[in-house]
């Protein structure tokens, strides 16, 4: 199952998403939950502590490669999630895509 999950600001988002996350995972289901945001707080309400956010690794430019037919991955998603993921309490498996560059960023 892919889920995604749009909408305005402020309408709980993150929220329900790292809850269900969490429900899916503590299931038994294996989740990989990828925080898209320009302002990412996914990794708080899957439960990772504030104070490891900035070290959180976030997925790099060169990740993707960019043909005439279209964007691709450059490596397999095993082998990105191997680099860039963090494994969350209850199993989830976090990838941000980045993080706020400068204040007032998000």
């Amino acid at each position: 199952m892919k889920l995604a999950v749009a909408g305005k600001g402020g309408s709980g988002k993150t929220s329900i998403s790292g809850t269900m996350a969490r429900l899916l995972a503590r299931s038994g289901h294996r989740v990989l939950a990828i925080d898209g945001d320009s302002n990412p707080n996914l990794a708080l309400t899957l439960g990772i502590p504030p104070e490891q956010m900035s070290d959180l690794p976030t997925l790099t430019r060169d990740l993707l490669d960019r043909t005439p037919e279209g964007a691709r991955l450059a490596k397999t998603l095993e082998e990105i999630c191997a680099t860039h993921s963090v494994k969350a309490p209850d199993g989830v498996t976090l990838l941000v895509m980045a993080h706020p560059q400068h204040a007032g960023a998000g």
